[in-house]
């Protein structure tokens, strides 16, 4: 049973609404965990209250693409670990090495998006189309 002052909100939604709300509480662990919200060593209200505005709008971001673009099919743990771990080095002019470690998640990204996220070398095309990609 559940008790509410929501009078617009049919039954399912009221219960969709307070099922999701472990969203909520997985949000702050990754904003202490994954962004290194706390301990906070600012002193200025202006740079506490920037700092916070940027790690909440990391939160948003990343929800945005974990149930909007990728269809909530992944944690927020391996999309943050792919957006820290995925890295290239230039080796010449028009020729990058992927360094990034291979992992389920790059290999499913990969096959859905057809993006070159497991090869090896990359040209500037394969480049460009990985950060101009639109999910």
């Amino acid at each position: 049973m559940m008790v509410t002052s929501e009078l617009s909100m049919s039954s399912e939604g009221i219960y969709a609404a307070y099922h999701n709300l472990w969203r909520i509480e997985e949000s702050f662990r990754i904003m202490k965990t994954q962004l290194d919200a706390r301990p906070v060593y600012l002193q200025k209200q202006n740079t506490i209250t920037g700092h916070f505005l940027i790690c909440y709008l990391a939160v948003v971001l990343t929800r945005i693409i974990q149930i909007y673009d990728l269809g909530d099919k992944y944690g927020t743990e391996e999309i943050f670990d792919f957006i820290r771990d995925f890295s290239v080095a230039q080796i010449s002019e028009r020729k990058y090495i992927n360094l990034t470690r291979n992992s389920e998640f790059i290999n499913a990204l990969a096959s859905e998006t057809g993006l070159p996220l497991t090869s090896y070398f990359l040209n500037n095309e394969e480049i460009k189309e990985v950060l101009n990609h639109r999910f």
